[in-house]
């Protein structure tokens, strides 16, 4: 893949060992600092590689600032600043489109412009909740807990390989909160629980990424 003429002045490339957590990393970075998503990928470990853009200042504060969710979160991570990109690397930097057989997904989501502005709150959800599990029982358990414990839609199911697998889903905040709860508990319950969370009010890159999955 060649280089684009205009390469950004910094990339922070962010690998955060669970999906789940890599959302709230991104929400959180969003709204703390001036970056966009290039890209985010799937890797081989039960995460994403975020690769954001901006100037350098911008990109040491997304650093900055998922070195201490992931620390809160206890969740691994690996970061690094790129200032002034090579135009020979970027074949790397930049992955083409992927498709996984195995996990029967695209493994590399390339933001595309939301019909929607998020920008636009009537539109954007109230919150989004995550349920990730090593096993499918827990996740499908956690999800119909989730899903009778209060009024929320399922918008997303993904598999990261390994038997890890992520289910997304919307509502208002105090509905979210209750549905993680009651998943949280039932996935405990029958299996290994990786991680939950409420992200209200999702900033644009989460968006961008929710309609690629």
């Amino acid at each position: 893949m060649s280089a684009p003429t205009l390469r950004p002045p910094a990339l922070a490339l962010l690998e955060v060992y669970s999906l789940g957590a890599a959302l709230v990393v991104l929400d959180r970075i969003e709204k703390a600092a001036l970056v966009r998503v290039l890209q985010a990928e799937l890797n081989d470990y039960y995460g994403l590689f975020l690769k954001l853009s901006g100037d350098s200042a911008s990109v040491r504060i997304a650093i900055e600032t998922a070195r201490a969710i992931t620390t809160e979160m206890k969740v691994a991570l690996t970061a690094k600043a790129l200032d002034a990109p090579d135009a020979e690397a970027w074949s790397v930097i930049e992955s083409p489109p992927e498709y996984q057989p195995l996990l029967e997904q695209e493994v590399v989501f390339i933001p595309q412009p939301t019909k929607v502005s998020m920008s636009d709150k009537s539109k954007v959800p109230e919150a989004i909740g995550l349920l990730e599990t090593q096993g499918f029982t827990a996740v499908t358990a956690a999800t119909d807990a989730a899903c009778k414990a209060a009024g929320v839609r399922v918008i997303a199911k993904e598999k990261l390989g390994g038997g890890y697998v992520t289910v997304i889903f919307e509502g208002e905040v105090a509905a979210v909160t209750a549905a993680v709860a009651a998943g949280r508990a039932a996935a405990e319950a029958v299996g290994k629980l990786i991680s939950a969370h409420v992200i209200p009010r999702p900033s644009e890159g989460v968006g961008q990424i929710l309609t690629r999955l």
